[in-house]
């Protein structure tokens, strides 16, 4: 349509033509309703998946995964032979903490059954308190150090492989429970001393000393045959529970590396002497150091940019930009909308209002033919660089008729 018109100087190029009209289709965004319009459904649909997780999270029985815990449903943990046991009679009671073990002793009366389930976490004192109590003893895997501390009739022997056993031995328990899981620790009795060793020494039980009231000791170098994996095999569940069920309660003590009668040390006493005086003076050297190399704030002062782009440098950017990516369909739109936003405001019409309203207020105002404005404002894409500056020359010389008439 270059009869619209005669430009009065021509551009530099669709760099400059681009620039002049502002702002295109490369730079529309997207209203910030419409975005998160896109994000309501995948943000639902995960918080629903996070609410799913933590009702059945806290629905679900929370049960321990530690080793020989009696509330533990984990293939190491015993909480089968403890169900059973409980289910027999016996009531069982759960420890962690020693104080809570020897007042569940006391409480139960001389004869109450204590399973140690790590008898190398207590001290002579503890062992002493629960002889003193009455308790009847069922240690699993203890080492010589337990040993000499609870039972000094008897030692261990060294280790064995794991299998089935006959318990080879006259002790009511493991005769009337047949074979089981033996090996691990193995362990005997001194000379003189007074018990039985059953399933070659990995079962070792002492009785009960009335003269000085301890009660009886049944030392286990098979944890395994309390576990869940193992409790159903062989005669371990029968073992496990006459080993255990001897006396009405049953506290099943698992000791806490944590609860300890040693007193405890602070480390400041660990530390040299020096290191107090010593810490102090580097506080003091590092306090000085920041206010003598710290930078002063006076002021706000102004400076100068170091650098000033100019508009025009910017415009010829984005245009050599459309033109490295050959995008001319791009460039040609920018350059009639940012046109037809203009034209709007001189032909006072709506602001969304169409081409085809705006060119007739063209035509009306201008008396070109609508037409040939609406194919100007509307039309195809510019087949090439020639074509995409005719435009800009007569978009740009449309513009100024209709400013000229409207003002």
């Amino acid at each position: 349509m270059s009869g619209v018109g005669a430009p009065a100087s021509a551009p530099r190029g669709a760099a400059g033509a681009t620039g002049a009209t502002g702002a295109g289709p490369l730079d529309v965004v997207a209203p910030a309703g419409a975005a998160r319009g896109r994000l309501r459904g995948p943000v639902l649909v995960a918080a629903l998946v996070v609410g799913l997780v933590l009702l059945l999270t806290l629905l679900s029985p929370r049960t321990s995964r530690e080793a020989l815990a009696a509330d533990s449903t984990a293939p190491e943990g015993a909480r089968a032979v403890a169900r059973v046991l409980q289910a027999q009679g016996p009531r069982v009671l759960q420890e962690r903490s020693f104080d809570a073990a020897l007042e569940a002793v006391r409480e139960g009366g001389p004869g109450t059954t204590v399973l140690v389930t790590a008898p190398d976490l207590l001290s002579a004192e503890r062992w002493e308190a629960l002889a003193a109590a009455g308790a009847r003893l069922v240690l699993v895997e203890p080492t010589a150090t337990a040993l000499d501390a609870v039972a000094p009739d008897v030692r261990t022997t060294g280790t064995a492989a794991e299998r089935v056993l006959d318990p080879d031995c006259a002790a009511p328990a493991p005769a009337a429970a047949g074979d089981a899981r033996a090996g691990g620790r193995t362990y005997a009795l001194r000379a003189g001393a007074e018990g039985t060793s059953c399933y070659g020494g990995s079962y070792v039980r002492v009785p009960a000393d009335p003269a000085t009231g301890r009660g009886e000791l049944v030392v286990l170098g098979q944890g395994d045959v309390l576990t869940n994996r193992y409790a159903a095999l062989d005669g371990n569940a029968a073992l496990s529970l006459r080993t255990l069920g001897a006396s009405p309660t049953v506290v099943w003590y698992l000791p806490d590396p944590l609860d300890t009668d040693s007193p405890v040390v602070p480390l400041t006493s660990l530390a040299p002497r020096w290191v107090a005086p010593a810490g102090a003076l580097l506080l003091v050297a590092g306090l000085t150091t920041a206010l003598w190399r710290g930078r002063r704030l006076g002021r706000l002062v102004p400076e100068p940019l170091p650098v000033v782009v100019r508009a025009a440098e910017t415009v010829e950017g984005h245009g050599r930009l459309y033109a490295a990516a050959r995008a001319g369909d791009r460039a040609a739109a920018s350059l009639r909308a940012a046109t037809l936003r203009r034209l709007r405001a001189l032909v006072r019409v709506d602001a969304s209002a169409g081409p085809a309203d705006v060119a007739d207020q063209v035509a009306r105002l201008t008396g070109h033919p609508a037409p040939q404005v609406l194919a100007l404002l509307d039309g195809p894409a510019p087949a090439d660089d020639p074509a995409l500056v005719r435009l800009a020359v007569d978009l740009d010389d449309l513009e100024r008729r209709v400013r000229a008439r409207s003002t």
